[in-house]
């Protein structure tokens, strides 16, 4: 393969979904070639998140682990990631808090301090992971990375995951309202984010805000729509999303059992949970994330 039809390949596949499974190994030999003929670290990165968009977490750690060797920036906030998380079989919290610390800072190739990693910093204050627990240090953070991120551009921007954080503050500050107006706008930015890319962290993310949004409100929210079966798949029954259509079909969601038992399913497929059910649904050829904003508020059928 050479330089030119690797680059074409990449690009093919990023202008295409529902990828092949030959299609996704010609997308792996062209950025290995990429990496070889370049040793460009953005390439090693573009590989890692592709395998961690698998759970390939083994894969993911070798390409990011070469990125960082090289001093890239965005590598450091994705390993940081993984350390924190175990997202490869062991927690590290001191290479984890390396890794966030290299990624807050700027970057030989020109790339800006992460505040990904600079929010993941403040939890680990937070919880003491590494570093003596300090919650004041944790607040002073979250708020100094809200004032960095509340206009943001763009929808890779850690604009929910901040917001999420500012709101339980302002809980526990007993500032209810605001709390819930921050849930509320990260909320409808998570939607939008999600509508492009159902990755499952983002789902993660979201099932976290509407969880607390709900805990917090004191009536039904009038922004209810969809996700709110995050909430609502906690409690076993039959849920229904009925789309805005007359012609399209009512989806129907069944929910047994509790806790570590409780299943989901939907038209004869199990899933394990509301999030693996969105990453997997799909409406006429899309998945349901992009067609979220298309059904009603879900109900629970008697």
């Amino acid at each position: 393969m050479t330089y030119a039809d690797a680059m074409k390949t990449r690009t093919e596949f990023y202008d295409k979904q529902n990828h092949t499974a030959d299609e996704e190994f010609m997308f792996t030999e062209a950025l290995s070639m990429l990496i070889e003929a370049t040793q460009e670290p953005k390439y090693m990165a573009e590989l890692a998140w592709f395998y961690c968009d698998r759970k390939r977490f083994d894969l993911e750690q070798k390409y990011l682990e070469m990125a960082a060797d090289c001093g890239y920036g965005p590598a450091f906030e994705e390993l940081g990631y993984m350390y924190f998380h175990g997202q490869n079989g062991e927690k590290d919290y001191e290479k984890a808090y390396y890794c966030f610390t290299k990624g807050s800072e700027k970057d030989r190739y020109g790339n800006e301090g992460s505040l990904w990693c600079y929010h993941k910093l403040a939890d680990m204050y937070r919880f003491g992971c590494f570093v003596e627990k300090d919650e004041d240090k944790y607040r002073e953070m979250i708020e100094d990375a809200y004032e960095k991120v509340k206009n943001p551009k763009y929808l890779n921007e850690p604009y929910p995951e901040i917001l999420y954080r500012l709101a339980g503050i302002r809980a526990d500050q007993g500032r209810t309202d605001e709390a819930i107006e921050l849930l509320r706008r990260a909320r409808a930015f998570m939607a939008e984010r999600l509508s492009y890319d159902a990755f499952w962290g983002h789902l993660e993310v979201m099932g976290r805000i509407v969880r607390l949004q709900h805990r917090l409100s004191q009536e039904e929210m009038p922004d209810s729509d969809f996700y709110d079966l995050f909430y609502l798949t906690e409690v076993p029954g039959e849920y229904v999303l009925v789309p805005f259509g007359p012609d399209d079909k009512e989806i129907a969601i069944e929910v047994t059992g509790e806790g570590e038992e409780r299943t989901l399913s939907c038209n004869g497929r199990c899933y394990r949970d509301f999030a693996d059910f969105c990453s997997k649904m799909n409406v006429g050829g899309r998945k349901i994330t992009e067609v979220y904003d298309e059904f009603f508020a879900p109900y629970k059928r008697d």
